[in-house]
């Protein structure tokens, strides 16, 4: 198995990134500035309450919008867009107050974000002692300031369940679990979006998990006839479909292949066909190299390539939707530590820069000063030239593309240095994929 090195100038800087990120998060923007402290939103685990609450009560999930009590923010109404077996997931929600329903979830969600850190090292076959939990633990601080995490938290989003679910599923595969395929299965039934993780474990010969994970969410659609019928006929014979119930594509915060395309063309809304042919390329591109990664050995980096594809294609894609990119930083620092050239160390730093929350000031009639709010790089407005604005209000896409073309540069030169060592007679088992295999 893979140890961390266990010197201190690996550890003392990102103990010193940990610090910076959490000052980051709770200083930036101050708490004082209405609805953009870190605990100063929560929107999102509110109209989760919410559609517990209609379940229990008999009140129809998708049939108009949603409100109900809160923490005191006076939320407004909202619409209820995950299917049946959300709502019924949701439902203990209701049995304890707000305020603690939120602090709950934050928890739940800061345990969550280390544990899936955790996973990953884990995938990539370091050994479980206390120099790699160190390490975990600053990375998922440092984690903390990347957008899809901070907005995450301050949403009360549950991103980073589905996340763990999906490595669940991934680790349990490792150690032959039969039982893997349940989490994606889940994550499915919570939120439509990892269902694109079947044609990943059909690709890569997983069929007895794609099946798994299929008749698990068929399990979940079940549930939602049997106790919310009318509810669930409603979704799945047409809300599922209805994606301008959530905003125009050409959004900003709208970070998947459609809102970029609506973008530079100048539309509200893509065209149907445009998104159609360009997500069956990029699904192609981003699935394929992924398979390739995964034959290859790289299978957490395979993994990652996967979920964000599957951002990619979406319909609509918040910025928050994009957690997989903890996973690719977690992926940044491995293969710098691995490589012998000190340029790979750049690309941690990099990635963090084009995923961070970064903080502006925005002028709001509303206060008497500018209020400082904390939003990703696509969100930044100002006096920005024509081309490098149409690059970071596409950055996450952008992000894709990147991650997908180092990844087959890096299959590629494995697969040149293999071609030699064979050439000069080397045994076959020194390919990376054997050599994945012998390290666990």
């Amino acid at each position: 198995m893979r140890t961390l090195p266990t010197t201190i100038w690996l550890r003392g800087p990102l103990a010193l990134l940990a610090l910076a990120s959490v000052i980051m998060v709770l200083r930036a923007p101050d708490e004082r500035t209405p609805w953009w402290g870190i605990s100063g939103n929560l929107l999102d685990i509110n109209v989760y309450r919410w559609g517990g609450h209609a379940v229990l009560n008999g009140i129809p999930l998708y049939e108009g919008l949603l409100s109900g009590d809160d923490s005191g923010r006076y939320y407004a109404p909202m619409p209820f867009t995950y299917p049946p077996f959300s709502g019924l997931l949701f439902t203990p929600l209701t049995q304890v107050t707000p305020r603690l329903m939120e602090a709950g979830w934050a928890v739940l969600t800061l345990g969550l974000l280390y544990l899936a850190v955790r996973m990953c090292f884990r995938a990539l076959g370091y050994r479980s002692d206390h120099v790699t939990a160190q390490v975990a633990l600053c990375l998922a601080v440092i984690s903390l300031s990347l957008e899809p995490v901070r907005t995450t938290l301050w949403l009360g989003q549950i991103n980073v369940l589905l996340l763990v679910l999906v490595l669940a599923d991934h680790l349990a595969w490792r150690s032959g679990r039969r039982w893997a395929g349940i989490g994606s299965g889940l994550a499915t039934g919570i939120k439509l979006t990892p269902a694109f993780f079947w044609a990943y474990w059909v690709l890569t010969g997983r069929w007895r998990m794609a099946v798994v994970s299929g008749l698990t969410f068929l399990g979940t659609v079940a549930l939602g006839f049997l106790l919310i019928p009318r509810d669930a006929v409603r979704y799945w014979s047409g809300t599922l479909f209805d994606s301008q119930r959530i905003g125009q594509d050409s959004l900003v915060a709208n970070q998947s292949l459609r809102g970029s395309i609506a973008r530079l063309a100048g539309l509200d809304m893509a065209p149907t066909w445009a998104w159609l042919v360009g997500a069956v390329l990029v699904a192609a591109a981003g699935l394929g190299v992924g398979l390739l990664a995964h034959r290859a050995g790289h299978r957490l980096l395979g993994l990652t390539l996967a979920g964000m594809t599957m951002t990619m294609v979406s319909p609509f894609t918040w910025g928050h939707h994009w957690v997989w990119l903890v996973p690719l930083l977690v992926l940044t620092v491995h293969y710098a530590l691995a490589a012998r050239r000190w340029y790979v160390w750049l690309l941690p730093p990099l990635l963090w820069a084009a995923a961070a929350n970064w903080v502006q000031s925005f002028p709001d009639t509303n206060f008497p000063n500018d209020r400082w709010v904390a939003m990703g790089l696509f969100m930044l407005g100002g006096d920005i030239p024509p081309v490098v604005f149409a690059t970071i209000t596409n950055v996450y896409p952008l992000i894709w593309l990147v991650a997908v073309v180092l990844t087959a540069l890096l299959l590629r030169s494995r697969s040149a240095t293999t071609a030699k060592l064979v050439d000069h007679g080397t045994a076959d088992n020194s390919s990376p994929r054997a050599e994945d295999h012998r390290r666990g």
